[in-house]
């Protein structure tokens, strides 16, 4: 141990005492500090458009946007940076015939192979950290993630362990210093690049490829994703070049015919990675350190997949149903059909991994519809990006399908339910086709994605709710119901139906009469929040926001902590004498930083104030489910959900926060889809970022030449300290 501390102290104090040292360390960070000024001033501008876009504002991410390209432009430069250090390991003292003289040391010469590399990376961890000082400046400009960032700096070092390994081992087979960089520098671009010929490579030779990237390895990290994978083989790549250049030093000893012998271990070495990377891949750990485990699957997705049922063989197989691996009844089987070169492919690709790692009943194959004419023209396949997805005889296709819609088709499959949904329209409701702000076609199509089937309903017309409808959507009706359209949505319920009845203030009174049957008062009250009340900027006062208001049902248990946001809300109330056939409970509810408005004058425009005696004080409810038994014994209750406000689902705010999430908990609860309700996938945190130009200026011209001229400074200080120290020339 004294001799590998000895030797990493030499090599180390060797560099930091050389003109080398404050070179590569302000070349370094001048490089560093450009990434970091190009990407920062980007985020800054794209915060702003996204702000004054609320669809594209949850989108803004510091890890996604600033963390992970500044870190992927770092460890490319790297690649030139690292076998400029690694070069004067071993090559200069080969050169200069000191190496005769190292050789007769007692010191074993794996422990100068190890020490001369563990110095290496000690000089390289140097300059990575002094280069996450850029991202500690973040901390002052917003809230990132800690996860993501901690994760990236492990990934960047086991990076260039591996590149300082590799390039080691160069060093010990060349006395020129330069053959040993360019030697260093092309294996290392070569096993970067290796991976992009996966689609050039039939079969076998393309896996190996893909498991030889460096690149492929390194994405996971980049993303705050640590995978016991990658760091396997990091520590692999890093262990073998290792072993060979032990040998290769050893051989310099020795006679040119008995040096062969010496690279037994090696071999020996070589096979036990492979072996232990294959076991690897069985035995798989993930850590997802995102601050909303955006890269891990959505809740809604592990619930579907562990509630596949043990066996799915009583679903009849097609008579010419798919041999082979594909012929199983007792799996969820998915086709994906990809061009070898799509780069949509990957992302589709790491999705169905994840699922079948957490299901052995979910099996997949990824398939070129180049070459699988035959299966092409069996699904009735008409573009690429297309997933089949199959249980027995049953089949969907989806087009590119995002990992919630992957989930609803499996559980659609799986269980043979499928849902429809009818939109009430006739009394100036919202329109599904419509994609004007107000309009509901971002609602249908997510709707779609997830398989249901959406269906216009005139009752005016039909004067009776379909027998297939499973759930009545009533949207913000502005205009007076017919009694004949009521006693049909009654008859609806009675037969055990569901409706979803939003309601804006002022509602219609036929509308509020009829609630009022089920003990539901829609008070016309409108909520506002105390702290944005005279505000100019930002969210209206008349705009209410729950992130703990939710009550204890499940189709907002899993929604606790993520926000829903609600324009002009009216609140609801327990009206009428207590009936045993309808029971409810409260789902959404103010906090205690609002009150209702009861003043028409201010209700819905102008400066609202609070007035102790008719206003309300929060919290109140404005969200209630109820079940209703108007059936005979033994009919299911019909089921209803009631919101005071229609707005949130428009196609200007069904993507904030958990919007479309509590939309999808509440149709799959009403739709008596149990299954379906959770959390789905996740947008990235958001977390703009709005620089003003005095401080563009200002991180600029500090990350460019301020930061990297400071370190270098102190580099060149030290330098000179310790060759005064030694009475050497300066």
């Amino acid at each position: 141990m004294r001799q590998l501390q000895a030797i990493i102290s030499r090599e180390t104090g060797a560099f930091f005492k050389s003109s080398m040292a404050p070179v590569v360390l302000s070349v370094f960070l001048v490089a560093v500090g450009l990434f970091f000024t190009i990407f920062l001033y980007g985020y800054s501008d794209m915060s702003l458009a996204a702000l004054q876009s609320p669809r594209s504002g949850n989108f803004m991410n510091l890890a996604e946007g600033l963390f992970r390209p500044m870190v992927s432009n770092t460890i490319f430069f790297l690649m030139f940076l690292m076998p400029a250090l690694t070069m004067r390991l071993f090559a200069p003292e080969f050169g200069s015939g000191r190496f005769d003289l190292i050789a007769s040391w007692p010191v074993a010469d794996h422990i100068w192979v190890l020490g001369k590399w563990m110095s290496a990376w000690l000089t390289a961890g140097v300059m990575i950290l002094a280069g996450m000082a850029y991202f500690g400046v973040v901390w002052f400009l917003g809230s990132p993630e800690i996860g993501p960032a901690a994760v990236a700096l492990v990934g960047e070092l086991l990076f260039v362990g591996c590149l300082v390994a590799w390039g080691t081992l160069a060093s010990t087979m060349f006395k020129q210093q330069m053959v040993a960089y360019f030697l260093a520098f092309i294996w290392s671009m070569f096993l970067f690049m290796i991976g992009a010929l996966e689609r050039y490579l039939p079969g076998m030779l393309g896996t190996i490829t893909h498991e030889l990237s460096l690149l492929f390895h390194f994405e996971r990290f980049s993303r705050g994703v640590a995978d016991t994978r990658d760091i396997l083989y990091f520590v692999l790549m890093m262990i073998l070049p290792l072993f060979a250049a032990t040998a290769v030093v050893a051989g310099r000893r020795m006679p040119a015919k008995r040096r062969l012998v010496l690279w037994t271990p090696t071999l020996l070495a070589t096979v036990l990675a492979v072996v232990v990377y294959v076991l690897g891949q069985t035995w798989v750990g993930t850590w997802d350190l995102t601050g909303n485990k955006r890269y891990s699957l959505a809740p809604q997705t592990l619930q579907v997949l562990d509630s596949l049922p043990e066996n799915l063989a009583n679903l009849k197989a097609e008579a010419d149903s798919v041999g082979g691996p594909f012929g199983d009844l007792d799996k969820v089987q998915v086709l994906a059909f990809y061009q070898r070169l799509d780069p949509a492919r990957d992302i589709t690709e790491t999705l169905l991994k994840a699922c079948a790692q957490r299901s052995n009943r979910f099996k997949f194959k990824i398939l070129d519809p180049d070459t699988e004419l035959e299966l092409l023209r069996r699904y009735q396949i008409k573009a690429t990006r297309t997933v089949v997805v199959k249980v027995g005889d049953r089949y969907t296709s989806l087009l590119q399908p995002e990992e919630s819609a992957l989930a609803s088709a499996v559980y659609r499959l799986s269980t043979g339910k499928l849902a429809r949904i009818c939109q009430l329209l006739g009394h100036g409701e919202h329109l599904v086709n419509s994609d004007d702000r107000s309009g509901y076609s971002s609602y249908e199509l997510l709707l779609m994605d997830q398989g249901y089937d959406v269906r216009p309903l005139y009752l005016s017309e039909t004067r009776k709710v379909p027998d297939s409808c499973d759930v009545l959507v009533i949207a913000g009706p502005k205009l007076e119901p017919e009694p004949d359209e009521l006693e049909a949505i009654e008859t609806h319920l009675a037969k055990g139906g569901a409706v979803m009845a939003m309601f804006d203030p002022p509602t219609p009174s036929g509308w509020v009469n009829w609630m009022a049957k089920w003990r539901v008062g829609l008070t016309g009250d409108v909520l506002i929040a105390v702290e944005r009340v005279g505000s100019e900027r930002g969210i209206s006062a008349r705009t209410i926001v729950v992130d703990e208001g939710y009550g204890d049902h499940e189709v907002v248990s899993s929604l606790v902590g993520m926000p829903t946001i609600y324009p002009l809300v009216q609140t609801l109330t327990m009206v009428g004498e207590p009936d045993s056939t309808v029971a409810g409970a409260i789902i959404l509810a103010s906090s205690d930083q609002t009150w209702s408005e009861t003043d028409p004058d201010t209700r819905f425009m102008g400066r609202p104030s609070y007035n102790r005696d008719v206003d309300g004080k929060g919290p109140l409810p404005f969200g209630m489910v109820l079940e209703i038994q108007l059936g005979a014994e033994g009919t299911p209750p019909g089921r209803m959900m009631v919101i005071g406000n229609s707005e949130f689902l428009n196609n200007a705010n069904i993507n904030l926060a958990g919007n479309s999430d509590l939309m999808l908990n509440a149709i799959g609860w009403l739709a008596r889809e149990e299954g379906l309700i959770q959390i789905r996938g996740k947008d990235p945190l958001s977390q703009p970022v709005i620089l003003s130009p005095d401080a563009k200026n200002v991180l600029g011209w500090g990350s460019i030449l301020g930061w990297p001229l400071f370190v270098g400074s102190l580099a060149l200080g030290f330098m000179l300290m310790k060759r005064r120290e030694k009475g050497g020339t300066v």
